[in-house]
């Protein structure tokens, strides 16, 4: 009887042994945040926060915007939409200034400009461009 829980012993040692080596503890990295980190998530998920490896964006163009009777407004800028987030890459929309004069108000780098579906504005040299 000693001798059979002896091998169920090794066999489930061994068994969760070959468990064990199928993950990298490294992959897994941690459960819990430290301040700062939780500091970039809150600061990302209201709209405030750019990563500083992002690419940086020197022209704007609005494709177009639908306006919606719910309250809820989408614009198309730089290929991209606002359906999730006010925000793509750097550049930061104003959901509450959209078709407003039918134009979208869009801030880069401290720099804000309000834009209609169709221009393209190079933040650099302050040019618009109307493409039609």
């Amino acid at each position: 009887m000693k001798t059979v829980l002896i091998i169920i012993s090794l066999v489930c040692f061994i068994s969760s042994g070959a468990l064990h080596a199928e993950y990298d503890d490294a992959d897994l990295q941690k459960l819990f945040t430290d301040k700062k980190q939780r500091a970039q998530i809150d600061a990302a998920r209201s709209g405030n926060y750019s990563d500083a490896g992002a690419q940086k964006t020197n022209q704007v163009k609005v494709s177009g915007y639908v306006t919606r009777s719910n309250g809820k407004s989408v614009v198309w800028l730089n290929n991209k939409n606002t359906l999730d987030s006010s925000r793509i890459g750097d550049v930061k929309v104003y959901q509450s200034s959209i078709g407003k004069n039918r134009k979208v108000t869009v801030r880069v780098d401290g720099k804000t400009k309000r834009l209609k579906p169709g221009e393209t504005w190079h933040k650099e040299t302050g040019r618009m461009v109307d493409v039609q």
